[in-house]
């Protein structure tokens, strides 16, 4: 009889378990969730706020100044020279890192 007994309090109190596992796994979402929201909010008003004559960095370390803006097909001239010697070159949207 006291077989059954352990084994009726073992079955009752694992769901204590379950439920603590169901909470971490849901906090574990949210904790990758929420911070990849802000990110990619954070860095859509940077690209929407871009204009020609910003200086930008590129996802490849490129540092230049913004030439013209096509936004037929997202992309960006982008004079990475100097003002005496100007070197374009045509980038995506997505390949800049920064706004300097």
């Amino acid at each position: 009889m006291n077989f059954n007994m352990i084994a009726a309090s073992a079955d009752g109190g694992s769901w204590y378990i379950w439920i603590i596992l169901i909470v971490v796994f849901v906090g574990m979402i949210l904790m990758t969730v929420i911070p990849q929201r802000k990110q990619k909010k954070k860095m859509q008003e940077m690209m929407s706020s871009m204009e020609v004559g910003d200086k930008i960095m590129t996802i490849g370390g490129f540092i230049g100044t913004i030439v013209e803006i096509n936004t037929d097909n997202d992309r960006f001239t982008v004079n990475v020279g100097s003002e005496d010697a100007p070197v374009n070159v045509v980038i995506v949207r997505n390949a800049v890192r920064t706004k300097l």
